[in-house]
């Protein structure tokens, strides 16, 4: 069976539950055949990096140019509390809505104990932070749409659908895989017509997607 791929925009992400019966069921039927490329939420990234219009700094941004802790640390749990809120927004089920917060909870904190180390390791002189900013960047960029793929596929099973996360932000993953390698492990066993996967748009992946597209992958 042929397949489609389609990409779904944070403006639409936060309109996800209004998407259920008109995009993902029809006629109180699954749409299978198609596989479903998600951004983050609306203005998650934002939060993560930078405003893309305004340009006003987000986690990226101030941990990057940072002065003392405090300016990231604080935007990180900021950007904690717009995630729970923005699945509070779309999930009905409150077993849902948990399994969604925890999952922010424990990639949140992750993040920050993972940038808490690099901060530290990188006090010594042997080692510099600007070496790292763009991998900085991607592990940031990949919390948001990990998270939006994750309420997305709640959300449908909730509804009857057989979705399935299909995360390539490589979270925690020690594979040095190209992009196509990623993407091929991951969707590797999975059969669009009898399942709905839910993919995450950054991909990990070594030749660094920000590298090669900055925000635009």
């Amino acid at each position: 069976m042929t397949h489609t791929v389609e990409k779904i925009g944070g403006t639409s992400m936060s309109r996800l539950n209004e998407l259920r019966d008109t995009l993902f069921i029809k006629n109180d039927e699954p749409e299978y055949g198609r596989i479903f490329v998600v951004s983050a939420f609306g203005g998650i990234t934002n939060l993560l990096l930078e405003h893309k219009k305004t340009g006003a700094p987000g986690v990226y941004a101030r941990f990057a140019n940072a002065e003392d802790d405090h300016g990231w640390f604080d935007a990180l749990n900021e950007v904690s509390a717009a995630m729970i809120a923005a699945h509070e927004a779309v999930l009905d089920n409150a077993g849902d809505v948990a399994q969604a917060t925890a999952f922010v909870q424990e990639r949140i904190e992750g993040a920050r104990n993972c940038l808490i180390d690099l901060q530290r390791l990188c006090s010594y002189g042997h080692f510099r932070l600007n070496t790292h900013l763009l991998q900085i960047r991607e592990l940031l960029s990949g919390l948001g749409e990990a998270h939006s793929a994750l309420v997305a596929v709640l959300m449908l099973q909730r509804a009857g659908v057989n979705a399935r996360l299909v995360d390539l932000s490589g979270w925690r993953g020690d594979a040095d895989m190209s992009l196509e390698q990623r993407i091929e492990t991951a969707l590797e066993g999975v059969d669009p017509a009898q399942e709905m996967p839910i993919v995450t748009g950054y991909a990990q992946c070594a030749e660094g997607l920000m590298r090669e597209f900055y925000r635009g992958y």
